[in-house]
């Protein structure tokens, strides 16, 4: 859907800094030195060049341009939800404030209502265009992200944990944890 309607790939990019590919890309490899757990297929970018990858179970794994790598959501419909009702999504990477449901609400208005008032500065509604992008792809804008982002929170603990492997010109390697709470 996004492939074709280019208005609201366009505002997806701008709410959300999710760059939907013309098509699938096999994931960054850093010329070869860079590989992964598990297959898959980047389907869209962050303008850092992060890659957003559908994964060969049907889950939705991250790799951050600085190496940091990790399962995001469980499907597709999953990742567009999350991506919507939680822009600049790594700012809600704080895992103690996980640990309780309302400490998690509290935490997730704060952080909205930073990310309104760095858009409104912008002279940019954040609350419609996210609205918009919701009706476009029939997601449901929530008023309150905490059910999201511990299906979120869930999702990067679960095994198999999606992870890199970086193997230097010696031939030592480092690998990620595959949870994207590990920075």
């Amino acid at each position: 859907m996004l492939r074709e309607d280019q208005d609201l790939a366009d505002l997806l990019c701008d709410v959300c800094d999710v760059e939907i590919l013309p098509e699938f890309q096999t994931p960054q490899d850093e010329g070869g030195h860079l590989t992964y757990n598990l297959s898959g297929k980047t389907f869209a970018r962050a303008g850092s060049g992060s890659e957003y990858i559908l994964l060969e179970d049907g889950s939705i794994g991250f790799w951050g341009s600085e190496g940091e790598c990790g399962r995001i959501a469980d499907n597709l419909k999953e990742f567009f939800e999350f991506m919507i009702n939680c822009p600049y999504w790594e700012d809600y990477l704080d895992e103690d404030e996980y640990k309780d449901r309302k400490e998690l609400a509290e935490f997730a208005k704060e952080i909205y209502e930073e990310h309104m008032e760095n858009a409104e500065d912008m002279e940019f509604d954040l609350p419609e265009a996210q609205q918009e992008l919701a009706d476009g792809l029939g997601i449901e804008k929530k008023a309150d992200a905490a059910e999201l982002l511990m299906r979120f929170y869930q999702c990067t603990k679960r095994e198999p944990r999606f992870f890199s492997t970086y193997t230097e010109h010696d031939g030592s390697t480092h690998s990620g944890t595959g949870s994207l709470f590990d920075r």
